[in-house]
């Protein structure tokens, strides 16, 4: 199976270009992210964890978080990529602000990582794959036939982050948007676990001064050419 990984920094469209890219080669879809996301919101709002208790989770909450008799990872070009659990998709309910905060604590823990981690390589080991994040060339798909690492300026990367909160009915002034995905950069890159870099062989798309079009040609060229 074929596995492309593209990993960078927050708001800098590796989301947006691995989908187009899964949609055009008809690969599966796979948002590291929405995994992360998903487990936070279980814990919180099926386990019962806060923000003072989610320091300290139980490694079997863990294991129950994503068992698959509970717990459904689903991709289609039409519906896009949904997290089930318990039959109900929960997906509209992962882009808030606590979430954002225990995501953020969450996945610095291993074991957290480890689970999300088999996840993964379960989902890849019967399909084509095109996955995002920030550190799956690194650590969970270092031997991937192509990697990408995908930046941008921060001031871009806020002015695209903030169309992205208005959407959900957050508004930030474009200085708290600058401050907060500063301080993201910052966690992701200095975390003693899987911290945030540039993978080993992959190629370093910087977005700040080109269009999605121009950068996702620019990749499913790069990707042709290595599988061809």
């Amino acid at each position: 199976m074929n596995i492309i990984t593209i990993d960078g920094v927050v708001a800098s469209g590796k989301s947006t270009l691995a989908r187009m890219i899964a949609h055009e080669l008809h690969y599966y879809y796979l948002c590291s992210g929405l995994l992360y996301r998903s487990l936070a919101y279980v814990l919180v709002h099926i386990f019962g964890y806060t923000q003072k208790t989610i320091t300290h989770i139980n490694i079997a909450d863990i294991a129950q978080c994503f068992d698959p008799q509970r717990f459904e990872y689903r991709y289609d070009t039409e519906h896009q990529e949904r997290i089930f659990f318990d039959g109900q998709d929960i997906t509209p309910l992962l882009k808030d602000s606590l979430i954002d905060t225990i995501t953020s604590i969450t996945s610095v823990n291993i074991h957290v990582r480890q689970c999300v981690t088999n996840i993964q390589h379960m989902l890849a080991s019967d399909h084509n794959i095109v996955i995002d994040g920030r550190d799956v060339g690194s650590v969970v798909f270092p031997h991937a036939q192509v990697k990408f690492y995908v930046t941008a300026a921060i001031e871009v990367r806020a002015e695209r982050w903030l169309l992205d909160q208005k959407k959900h009915g957050h508004v930030y002034t474009v200085q708290q948007a600058i401050e907060k995905i500063a301080d993201r950069d910052n966690r992701d890159r200095e975390r003693t676990v899987a911290p945030l870099i540039i993978p080993e062989g992959a190629i370093v798309i910087d977005t700040s001064d080109m269009s999605i079009q121009e950068a996702y040609a620019l990749m499913l060229e790069a990707i042709r050419e290595v599988l061809k």
